[in-house]
């Protein structure tokens, strides 16, 4: 990862309105967010957040509100997919997270990454084949696989079969969008480690969307962290892991599984995220911050602001007052 070069996509002021039955759903609130080369971002949130709405904004396949800007390389794309040239699609690619869905169960294997191979990188004929090969290949694979359907092969195998047609036109970004929560848990950890080593391999970047923060933490350089549409934290793995925390990622850091016996009390938030189309005023999160300051919380929406080097955060909450409380809870936590 080059964090200190040029990102590879930049997400400035990026909204999205949806128009539901007379109603404006709010998905995604004024975003602004760098990808760099070779890193992996980790988008986080519970559902109903902004994660996989932001996703499909970058990918084209959701068109954000007027205003909002995507640029790759530091070029605009345009907000919907078809609109944009060969050399832009090939570069923005997508893992979906059922793979049942995303492959055309009629299709063979060998058809439904050769279509992707003609589409992105204008092969034919024997380049075709032996880029079939290699592709197949690279996620442990086998050609006799090539011939078969969806249907004959197992989640795990569909899922790289998925992974391989993404890497169809040697793309930049690949969004991986909760690419193994459909996936039995003993074949999960074979695809995380192939996405790594495949990111070793080719260079690529990713934007790795997932609710299951010890995954993201394995995987991601950094973490950002979504609340209706909001980016309330974001930072590198080690400083949103190490604290102090926005209330709310504390509160999702709560339900990760403690990998040194450390005893951390589960903070269960009181109620469901508000409606997109009636955020509460103020502070979005204020209605389930365990912390909530009271006037200024109800009143006031926090800007995203630096919390230390490389680690911005959206609250009223002091940072001393936060780190006072992230002591006191560590001193709790300590074994008599």
């Amino acid at each position: 990862m080059d964090e200190a070069g040029e990102p590879v996509v930049s997400l400035r002021g990026v909204s999205k309105t949806f128009h539901f039955l007379g109603e404006n759903l709010r998905g995604l609130v004024d975003v602004d967010l760098d990808i760099y080369p070779g890193e992996t971002l980790g988008l986080v949130g519970e559902s109903g957040s902004g994660k996989t709405t932001l996703a499909r904004v970058l990918l084209g396949l959701t068109a954000p509100d007027p205003g909002s800007a995507v640029d790759l390389e530091g070029v605009a794309v345009a907000g919907d997919a078809r609109n944009r040239t060969r050399e832009q699609a090939k570069s923005l690619q997508i893992v979906f997270q059922n793979p049942d869905s995303a492959l055309n169960r009629r299709h063979s294997i060998r058809r439904l990454i050769g279509r992707s191979l003609q589409r992105l990188a204008g092969l034919s004929g024997d380049a075709l084949q032996a880029r079939l090969h290699e592709l197949i290949t690279s996620v442990r694979m086998e050609d006799r696989h090539l011939s078969l359907r969806p249907t004959q092969l197992s989640g795990g195998l569909k899922q790289r079969v998925a992974i391989a047609r993404a890497f169809a036109g040697e793309p930049q970004v690949v969004v991986c969008d909760e690419p193994t929560s459909a996936l039995d848990v003993s074949v999960q950890a074979a695809i995380l480690n192939l996405l790594v080593d495949l990111q070793t391999r080719e260079g690529v970047t990713y934007l790795f969307i997932s609710h299951d923060l010890g995954v993201v933490r394995y995987l991601s350089d950094r973490i950002a962290v979504l609340y209706l549409g909001r980016i309330m934290e974001l930072g590198t793995a080690e400083t949103v892991f190490a604290g102090p925390h926005h209330p709310y990622t504390e509160a999702l850091l709560s339900a990760v599984p403690s990998i040194d016996g450390t005893h951390r009390e589960r903070i269960r938030l009181d109620g469901e995220i508000p409606s997109a189309a009636n955020p509460p005023p103020g502070c979005v999160f204020h209605t389930r911050c365990p912390r909530k300051l009271g006037d200024i919380c109800e009143s006031t929406e926090p800007p995203l602001v630096e919390a230390s080097e490389a680690h911005l955060m959206r609250c009223h909450i002091p940072l001393e007052e936060l780190r006072r409380l992230q002591a006191v809870e560590d001193t709790s936590r300590t074994p008599a």
